[in-house]
């Protein structure tokens, strides 16, 4: 937060009664500059965020959450659902996303909203990777795994390909790690290289995939209701001040206070 202090130098004056007038000026502007900062602070807290509908999330049933337990889309049907998508044996913005949206939960539970919305992740590998790989993944950043306010969900590639891909218009693919070395001397030859973070992640270096997964990096907000009502492409960068008041807003009944730090 940045704070910005401004000093106001008063000339010394000859007389005493003219010093008394000013300092009677000063403290008058001092409270009307409270009264308006206070003014505007309740406007900017009463104001809801405009969050239009973005269409219809895709339906499902039958895939798996981290537990091998079968789960459809209407079981989050008058939740919030907070949506991402990622890669099990992810080493750059997958972690950090998991990272952030463990902070998140737990700012929910402060909230006393966490039985309100549900943290719903598409496992962007479905060839090779499932609820097993799910529930590492999880426990790898801090999250207990049969804590199901978060849903890691994987399903047959078909499926999950009709839901990320033809429902959200999320990409992902399956590339070697032969061919994207190459895409990467490439793109810095052309000097359009972008560097992407590095993150451990233990269950990757325990695997040893050849093979990465290329995916979008999205979030995504759904209603009670089914509906899709605000999405970001770039999900590593949300903060959750940023992020609670949207989903304050989608909420059937508004309760509680939280903290956005």
């Amino acid at each position: 937060m940045e704070s910005v202090m401004r000093e106001v130098q008063v000339a010394r004056l000859s007389r005493a009664r003219q010093a008394a007038v000013g300092l009677l000026l000063a403290v008058g502007m001092l409270t009307l500059g409270v009264g308006l900062g206070w003014l505007l602070g309740r406007a900017q807290t009463s104001v809801k965020p405009l969050l239009p509908s973005l269409g219809v999330a895709p339906a499902f049933h039958n895939f798996r959450n981290q537990l091998g337990q079968q789960v459809s889309s209407a079981q989050f049907h008058g939740k919030v659902q907070v949506v991402t998508f990622l890669y099990p044996y992810c080493t750059s913005y997958c972690p950090l996303l998991a990272d952030h949206l463990i902070g998140l939960e737990t700012l929910l539970a402060e909230a006393g909203w966490q039985n309100q919305v549900q943290i719903v992740a598409f496992n962007v590998d479905p060839w090779h990777s499932g609820s097993r790989q799910a529930r590492a993944f999880l426990r790898e950043y801090g999250w207990h795994p049969h804590d199901l306010h978060w849903q890691f969900l994987s399903a047959k590639p078909r499926s999950m390909l009709r839901v990320v891909r033809a429902g959200y218009h999320v990409d992902f693919q399956q590339v070697s790690l032969a061919s994207e070395r190459l895409d990467i001397a490439s793109a810095k030859a052309s000097g359009t290289y972008i560097p992407q973070p590095e993150v451990a992640n233990p269950l990757a270096t325990r695997v040893h995939p050849e093979y990465d997964i290329v995916h979008n990096d999205v979030l995504v907000l759904i209603d009670p209701k089914g509906r899709i009502r605000w999405m970001s492409t770039e999900a590593d960068t949300v903060s959750n001040r940023s992020l609670l008041p949207l989903i304050q807003a989608l909420l059937p009944t508004q309760q509680g206070s939280v903290r956005a730090d």
